[in-house]
């Protein structure tokens, strides 16, 4: 097992307008799968799982339950933790994620604003903390990464900035992430996006790359063709496209981390 640790943040929310991200539009994301298998590279075992039972255990931990309700999100825990890491995957919500079918119209009750509303950030930074702190503390993390996709990036980048617990990041078509925000990071950053994500346009991607040129940054970017917001998480694995996308995308996040753990970057 690695010496760091991961802190999963994988969520499908969004949250509210800002400088630098548009919103992302549920309807965009596809209610689709993990994919399964991967082409070259034995040192990833057999890359991402996307068939059988979840295996990582839910715990409480400080008031905290540690999981999360969606199927495609825990097999991603599991995939990263077949690469080597040991990985946290709090549950930001606490037990009220948005639901998996929400995308395809299975909850007609479901209200976006409301459900924002009963989750502030000061809420969501409590469960990181804590999660951070136990990472580091009862597990024994000399160093922590995190993983976010779309809700998860912009908590990536805020705990990246100076003193707040992380010391490099990934994420996957962040949403709700302010200019300030990328400025303040302090760590090495990794970001997948997908050309057909109207929350990250070819407008954003400049001022966040140019942001990151500005401050020095240590950071890596990548474009996926044909890829929606949510393509690393769940997408159609029948279009050839979108697979490959899913597919690099774990992989640019493992082999970011990797090199990371190498002091590469």
């Amino acid at each position: 097992m690695k010496v760091a640790s991961w802190v999963a943040t994988t969520l499908l929310a969004s949250a509210s307008l800002v400088v630098a991200h548009g919103e992302p539009d549920l309807k965009h994301e596809h209610a689709g799968d993990v994919f399964h298998y991967f082409r070259g590279g034995q040192c990833y075992d057999e890359g991402v799982i996307n068939n059988g039972t979840p295996v990582g255990m839910t715990e409480q931990i400080n008031g905290d339950i540690f999981g999360n309700a969606l199927v495609n999100n825990r097999l991603l825990a599991d995939s990263l933790a077949r690469a080597g890491y040991f990985v946290v995957m709090p549950d930001l919500f606490r037990g009220d994620p948005v639901p998996a079918d929400a995308l395809s119209g299975g909850s007609p009750g479901f209200n976006i604003t409301t459900w924002r509303a009963r989750h502030p950030q000061s809420q969501i930074e409590e469960v990181i903390q804590s999660a951070i702190s136990t990472t580091r503390g009862q597990f024994g993390a000399s160093r922590v990464g995190a993983v976010g996709y779309c809700f998860g990036g912009k908590y990536v980048a805020r705990f990246l900035a100076p003193g707040r617990g992380l010391d490099a990041g990934f994420t996957a078509h962040p949403s709700a992430t302010t200019a300030d925000e990328w400025r303040a990071i302090a760590g090495p950053i990794s970001i997948a996006f997908g050309d057909l994500d109207n929350s990250n346009t070819a407008d954003n991607r400049t001022n966040i790359e140019s942001i990151f040129q500005g401050g020095n940054k240590t950071y890596q970017t990548t474009l996926y063709a044909n890829a929606e917001h949510g393509f690393a998480v769940r997408t159609n694995l029948t279009d050839r496209k979108k697979a490959f996308a899913q597919e690099s995308a774990y992989f640019q996040a493992v082999r970011w981390f990797d090199a990371w753990m190498k002091d590469q970057i």
